[in-house]
């Protein structure tokens, strides 16, 4: 129903963007008063033009969603542009120095978020924020009216009303620690794309042409984000997809750390699709229930395979650990401290406060309660824990006792 009343409203008052690159990029460039000069790079152009493709002919959009996506796309082209200034003024800002950072990655719906937003509370540490992905530079002249924490946290509560029900299943405050894809997807090499809108062809043009131009730009963000004169601290980074990048990760943080988060596939699969359900609803006037349950549910025993192989790699470069759902609900301040002592780092008793006391606020990490049944998304928990088998028995989860 407020969809529906949105797009009656967007038709009134909002103009739509076409959604094509041309199109974008001289929205973005009028809108910014920066020369497009930088969004030129045919790698970019490439990468919408394959994204704009594929929300058209894919997406099945509404008149709201078209509006949302020529908004949301015109605002990653307009960030570009900030910060390819940002850089002519300060060359310097691209060889900021990085410390090794910790990638949280894993099944979705395994506690990535929460363990994501533990990490965050070290002050050895530090995770980008919502509102610093949206706004890098809040006070530059062409970040708009308003840009920063306050705007994005109405934006959020504004797209809580879209999506009744998310909130329980994904808590969004603007101060919170934000997911790598929508870093990378300002560069539009990013799964979030595929998620938040319908994309296929878009996803499998991804997948063919590769992640790394999304991860050296992620690297570049970070530095604008680190500030001039700072310390480098530890960035903590996360996002479940990660899992299908890793030597494009690995190209990029050749001295990061990983953490694989493990989880009953029976349980967590019917959870992720609901929540795809819930993203793309806003935008589309056709969802498939069952189309998304087979996607997902694929897409992750695709997943859980590399997740396998990546464990059993005596030759995977990167400083490797694994976390159980279990172990980290159970114990959260433990189970970190394990991860720590595997890479060798400290925990010190301010971090331990500090998470006990987010702990103490939010438990489970925020979550509220939910209802959703796998058959209504064609998932069948006992048959994807089968296919699973080899990823069961290899990080020993399954079926609660």
């Amino acid at each position: 129903m407020i969809a529906q009343a949105l797009t009656r409203l967007a038709g009134a008052v909002l103009v739509e963007t076409r959604l094509d690159p041309e199109s974008l990029i001289a929205a973005a460039a009028k809108a910014t008063r920066i020369d497009a000069a930088p969004l030129a790079d045919p790698g970019l152009v490439d990468a919408l033009a394959a994204l704009t493709s594929s929300l058209k002919k894919e997406a099945s959009l509404s008149r709201f969603g078209r509006i949302a996506a020529g908004l949301d796309l015109k605002r990653m082209l307009s960030t570009l542009l900030i910060l390819s200034e940002a850089e002519r003024e300060d060359p310097s800002i691209l060889t900021r120095p990085l410390a090794p950072p910790i990638f949280v990655a894993g099944l979705p719906r395994s506690g990535t978020t929460f363990l994501h937003g533990l990490l965050a509370e070290d002050p050895a540490n530090r995770a980008p924020r919502i509102w610093e992905s949206v706004y890098p530079y809040p006070s530059h002249r062409a970040a708009g009216f308003g840009a920063g924490r306050r705007k994005v946290e109405l934006e959020l509560r504004f797209f809580a009303r879209l999506s009744p029900g998310i909130r329980s299943l994904h808590p969004l405050e603007a101060d919170a620690p934000q997911e790598c894809i929508e870093f990378t997807s300002q560069v539009f090499r990013s799964p979030r794309f595929d998620d938040v809108y319908r994309a296929p062809s878009y996803h499998a043009w991804l997948e063919a042409s590769g992640y790394d131009d999304g991860y050296r730009f992620l690297a570049r963000f970070l530095r604008h984000l680190q500030g001039p004169g700072e310390a480098p601290r530890r960035w903590i980074l996360k996002s479940p997809e990660h899992v299908f990048s890793l030597d494009a990760l690995t190209r990029t943080f050749p001295d990061a750390m990983l953490v694989l988060v493990h989880r009953d596939p029976g349980h967590v699969l019917t959870s992720a699709a609901r929540l795809t359900e819930l993203m793309r609803a806003p935008f589309t006037t056709a969802i498939d229930r069952k189309e998304i349950g087979a996607k997902v549910a694929d897409h992750w025993q695709k997943g859980m395979r590399r997740m396998t192989a990546v464990a059993d790699d005596p030759s995977f470069p990167l400083r490797l650990t694994n976390v159980q759902y279990r172990s980290l609900v159970g114990d959260p301040i433990g189970t970190i401290a394990q991860v720590y002592d595997v890479f060798g780092l400290e925990l010190s008793p301010e971090a331990r406060t500090a998470m006990a006391a987010k702990v103490a606020q939010a438990p489970n990490g925020g979550y509220g309660a939910n209802v959703y049944r796998p058959e209504d998304f064609g998932i069948d928990p006992e048959r994807e824990r089968e296919r699973a088998s080899a990823y069961i028995e290899r990080f020993g989860v399954g079926k609660p006792a």
